[in-house]
């Protein structure tokens, strides 16, 4: 599957390549320390800085964070091949990681924490391991949408009552295209196809980001919303009336996609011991803890308290493999953008 490897990669965009050539990622030193990690991250710093300052507190080693698109960032792993400057890549789904292990570029870890992770959430080689989740919800305001009408499944914001009140992010978000690309999994490339006909003939919205997505609901620009999880936290922090739906959870549903949050030791790395105490680190009940409680995301290791979140065990999911997702990445961009460019 050689063409859709080299595809997902090239589907950076310029402003992810502008910015990392200017510096404007933060920039690392020309070559890093064997004594600091390096952290290359698909995560917002605003999500990931309280957990390297816990890291560094317990263990001492400083870290450098690198924080850029995810693709862009894994462009950057690729092109670093033979002489690594990251020692960790933190990435927000998992099928990019699956296409870095096809490739040679990762580094297996396996411990007694990675071990605590579910299945569906680690690589079978070992090379990556998830560290959060965030579900693909249905988020909708409570001014615009009674209780009575609120969608239960993904499949019914195709009815023409929902015309004109739908937003999703774009493919620029990694969490939309797994969403899709699960959907072509599991349902099949024409039946996708014509689903999102649909809601493209219902005045689908394409923003720019799930930020757009979450606020444009809660302001009541939009009466519904698809995003993660984390984002019905958010509103609801900012006093927004907005309500959440984990769709399709019937007997008979397709379920809800949990789209990991990932971690994984680059191959060749200059401090890869680091980049293995990082990634214990982040699944240790303290780690676990920031990210349940400052970032609303769902824990992937057993037994993991969830917080105010809803928990792993109580979500019905696809069964769609990262293996499968990074097979039809590249046919579901092609898809996507043929229905319309915005994605």
């Amino acid at each position: 599957m050689r063409p859709a490897i080299t595809f997902i990669f090239r589907t950076m965009t310029a402003t992810a390549l502008l910015l990392s050539l200017s510096g404007a990622l933060y920039p690392l030193p020309a070559e890093a320390a064997p004594d600091r990690l390096v952290i290359y991250s698909g995560r917002k710093e605003k999500a990931l800085k309280p957990v390297v300052d816990a890291f560094t507190k317990q263990t001492g080693i400083p870290v450098d964070l690198k924080v850029g698109k995810t693709a862009g960032l894994a462009n950057e792993i690729r092109m670093e091949k033979a002489r690594p400057r990251g020692d960790l890549y933190i990435s927000t789904e998992s099928g990019i990681v699956e296409i870095l292990t096809k490739d040679g570029l990762l580094e297996p870890h396996q411990s007694a924490a990675t071990k605590a992770v579910a299945d569906d959430f680690k690589s079978a080689a070992g090379t990556w391991t998830g560290i959060s989740g965030r579900a693909r919800i249905i988020l909708y305001n409570k001014n615009l949408v009674p209780e009575k009408d609120v969608p239960r499944s993904i499949f019914a914001l195709t009815d023409p009552k929902w015309k004109g009140q739908l937003a999703i992010a774009g493919t620029r978000e990694r969490t939309t295209l797994a969403w899709a690309t699960a959907l072509v999994a599991s349902k099949g490339e024409a039946f996708t196809r014509d689903y999102l006909k649909g809601l493209h003939a219902n005045g689908l919205k394409i923003l720019a980001d799930n930020t757009e997505v979450w606020q444009g609901v809660g302001r009541g620009e939009f009466a519904i919303g698809l995003t993660n999880s984390p984002n019905y936290y958010l509103s609801r922090q900012n006093n927004l009336p907005v309500g959440v739906i984990y769709p399709d959870q019937d007997a008979s549903g397709w379920g809800t996609p949990v789209n990991p949050n990932v971690a994984a030791v680059i191959k060749g790395a200059p401090n890869p011991e680091a980049a293995r105490k990082f990634i214990d680190f982040v699944l240790s009940p303290d780690g676990q803890r920031i990210l349940v409680t400052q970032d609303y995301e769902i824990p992937l290791v057993d037994n993991a308290d969830a917080g105010a979140v809803l928990p792993l065990k109580s979500i019905k999911r696809p069964a769609v493999s990262a293996e499968r997702l990074a097979e039809l990445e590249e046919a579901t961009l092609k898809l996507l953008t043929s229905l319309d460019p915005n994605w």
